[in-house]
């Protein structure tokens, strides 16, 4: 199992956040982590990362406990793609994706030839191998967010977490980068841990998901059996159901949008 993850409760302060947390995330997989805004969902993947030291439990990489690993072999094990990230200097994209060689080369050396080479592929197949010579933060917030999904892929580490990959894509780059980010766990048995608000794309590129309700999980399990009406509506705060297309796809959506639209007369 590349990924465990047992009773773990977590807090900032005074303030607990997460109360007891298990789950565990084999190679191959990719398991989407979802809850309301607040609910602890970015506080998980940072104790999960070593960042945030959990009041109780543990964090198992590879069966190992992540407080007995310094931040080099962590990076080694985990690959981290953040909601937003501003750089302080105005570095090159393709810098920016050459900066996740750090953990696999000596200090103060420089990425060589190969590096690039493998840089520029993977910029390639997430749509911006164009942009490898244009300053960082000159981007949109959605370029940055492939820029930085590019380092993730290109750090190559077992373990890659995702916090909302897709809050700044348009339509076409949500779609393309989950089919990118499934395609590749399969090939390199990555184990990938997803934090999503979208169920739709829960329910077409992930294995499993656990959603989190009040700091706890309130289901995990196989994405489809496991995102049900009532556990939808409970966590993500409405009525929701899921419906059936014309082509046999599951599609979830608030329940009084559904009753608007079938109660609708064509003129």
């Amino acid at each position: 199992m590349n990924l465990k993850v047992d009773t773990l409760s977590a807090g900032y302060g005074k303030t607990p956040v997460l109360r007891q947390i298990s789950l565990c995330v084999g190679p191959g997989k990719i398991c989407a982590l979802m809850g309301r805004n607040g609910s602890g969902k970015t506080t998980l993947l940072r104790c999960i990362n070593g960042v945030l030291p959990p009041r109780a439990g543990q964090v198992l990489l590879m069966g190992q406990d992540i407080t007995l690993l310094n931040r080099k072999r962590i990076s080694r094990h985990i690959s981290l793609v953040p909601q937003v990230y501003v750089s302080p200097f105005s570095f090159l994209c393709m810098d920016m994706v050459l900066m996740a060689c750090a953990p696999r080369i000596h200090p103060w050396a420089a990425p060589g030839k190969i590096d690039r080479k493998k840089a520029l592929k993977v910029m390639a197949e997430t749509g911006i191998d164009h942009m490898a010579q244009r300053p960082f933060n000159l981007l949109s917030g959605g370029e940055r967010q492939l820029v930085m999904l590019a380092r993730g892929l290109f750090q190559d580490t077992p373990i890659l977490l995702l916090d909302e990959p897709t809050a700044h894509l348009d339509f076409t780059n949500q779609h393309r980068i989950m089919a990118l980010v499934r395609k590749l766990a399969k090939k390199r048995q990555m184990t990938v841990l997803i934090t999503l608000h979208d169920p739709n794309l829960a329910l077409y590129y992930c294995d499993e998901v656990i959603l989190i309700h009040a700091g706890q999980v309130a289901a995990f399990g196989p994405t489809k059996p496991t995102l049900t009406d009532s556990v939808l509506s409970t966590v993500l705060g409405d009525n929701i159901q899921r419906d059936i297309t014309h082509k046999g796809l599951s599609v979830v959506t608030p329940k009084q949008i559904i009753s608007k639209k079938n109660t609708e007369v064509t003129p």
